[in-house]
């Protein structure tokens, strides 16, 4: 775990008690068997699951069944990329080994969890046309939760440098309400020197980034 305890002890309980169950529970279980990436790593699904369990709180009052869900698809997310770039097709990637480990593992597979991670890394229409046609709980609420999951990951573009996020991409006003919270965060369990080598590194492309690209 790299989040600060007093930034996690400043949270609600629930977002507490779940953040530090998931974030063992990744470090220990889950495998980021494809690609060795210095960007997208535990760490980030571990800031990720941060932000999705407070928005998740926030607009959802603590529902543990879609924190849960929250949970599940912050972890796995990121969990089979091929490069540190778009890598269109990931979150299917990610999705498969989620629903594949629920098979054969201890947590109870979540199909708007998979669903989230399976179209995180695709445009919005087509994430929620799929979820509109295919939901766990109700259609109203499961694209809520993938726009919560979109903006849980888009936070944590400050990873790749100060202009990584562009808060007109955010889809909930208690996302953008975050984004000092996020870059605060960032600069807390990112190491310096690393944060330093990629912000001087992706300068040139910060436009693009700046952009979602």
């Amino acid at each position: 775990m790299v989040t600060p305890e007093n930034i996690i002890n400043n949270q609600p309980d629930i977002v507490q008690k779940m953040f530090r169950y998931w974030t063992e529970y990744m470090e220990k279980n889950i495998s980021f068997g494809l690609y060795d990436s210095d960007i997208h790593t535990t760490s980030h699904c571990e800031r990720v699951l941060l932000y999705a369990l407070i928005l998740g709180e926030k607009i959802f009052k603590g529902n543990t069944s879609y924190l849960e869900t929250l949970a599940h698809a912050s972890i796995f997310h990121d969990t089979r990329r091929l490069d540190d770039y778009l890598d269109k097709g990931h979150g299917a990637r990610a999705a498969k080994y989620y629903k594949e480990f629920c098979e054969n593992g201890d947590i109870t597979f979540h199909k708007d969890a998979y669903n989230l991670m399976a179209f995180h890394d695709q445009d919005d229409d087509m994430g929620i046309e799929h979820i509109s046609a295919s939901f766990e709980f109700n259609k109203e609420d499961s694209i809520r939760l993938y726009k919560i999951f979109k903006d849980s990951d888009a936070l944590d573009r400050y990873r790749l440098g100060p202009w990584g996020l562009n808060k007109k991409f955010l889809r909930n006003q208690e996302a953008i309400d975050m984004m000092e919270f996020a870059s605060n965060l960032v600069n807390k369990t990112v190491d310096p020197e690393f944060l330093d080598m990629i912000t001087k590194a992706t300068s040139q492309y910060k436009d693009r980034i700046a952009k979602g690209e």
